[in-house]
């Protein structure tokens, strides 16, 4: 059954500029299913080095991550960086909370969209779905262009969504572009919650395995993901782990 009060005000540990919220996976998990209950939309971000060394340079995606619902820590330096500073962070990654917000029974009373992927991946996504949900909990599905996409193409998406007015919106499209798409359509959707999960869409569909636990408790599933993928993120990884170093170093000295 979904909760029928608003869940409470959690507290937020600036990191960077980026205001990341004190909260473990269930209460991230009740705050899910209390928003979407509620109709009262916005979105959850979920972001680490990546997202606190990018947001340094771009204030519009600084600003994005800080007015979230939620944003909620995908990453083991955040988490240090926090129990550092006297602050009690847990880890939720964006995978770990779509395959745990599937799982959870209350998720059977929601309608699900899903936005991003290539059409293969987000039937795959939404196959998988189904087996756990329902088919009725499952609302639709869109995979935009590779390209970006225009204003007319955008705006009929956004007025299926609307149209079928799922409580949850799913999207898959990376940072910052996740980011920057839930920002600019949540006055459309004012009812419903969007969660921006990246690559969350690959590994929940099987196409990516995800690194072993051991490499995720001691902070590198970077270097996994780099050595999946090594073309597409050394560059980005490259400068990101030093950049985030300075980062965080500077947040310990400050504590």
């Amino acid at each position: 059954m979904l909760p029928s009060s608003p869940p409470p005000e959690v507290a937020r540990l600036p990191i960077g500029g980026v205001a990341i919220s004190c909260i473990d996976m269930p209460g991230a998990l009740d705050a899910l299913f209390s928003i979407a209950a509620a109709r009262s939309g916005g979105y959850f971000a979920f972001t680490c080095a990546h997202g606190i060394v990018d947001s340094q340079k771009d204030e519009a995606l600084r600003g994005i991550l800080n007015g979230s619902r939620r944003t909620l820590p995908d990453g083991m330096p955040l988490v240090w960086v926090g129990r550092m500073k006297g602050r009690s962070l847990s880890r939720v990654t964006a995978p770990d909370f779509f395959e745990a917000a599937m799982r959870d029974p209350r998720a059977r009373d929601l309608r699900h969209y899903f936005y991003g992927a290539s059409p293969q991946t987000v039937e795959r996504i939404v196959a998988r779905a189904q087996a756990m949900v329902g088919p009725q909990a499952i609302a639709g599905w869109h995979s935009p262009p590779m390209r970006a996409a225009g204003e007319p193409e955008d705006e009929a998406v956004i007025e299926q969504i609307r149209q079928l007015d799922p409580h949850l919106v799913w999207v898959g499209l990376g940072l910052p572009k996740q980011e920057y798409w839930m920002r600019n359509h949540a006055p459309r959707l004012p009812s419903a919650l969007m969660l921006g999960v990246g690559a969350a869409f690959d590994w929940f569909a099987g196409e990516q395995p995800r690194a072993p636990r051991y490499l995720q408790a001691v902070g590198l599933e970077w270097a996994h993901r780099v050595a999946m993928e090594p073309k597409r993120l050394w560059p980005r990884y490259r400068t990101v782990v030093p950049a985030a170093l300075r980062i965080f170093a500077k947040e310990v000295i400050r504590r």
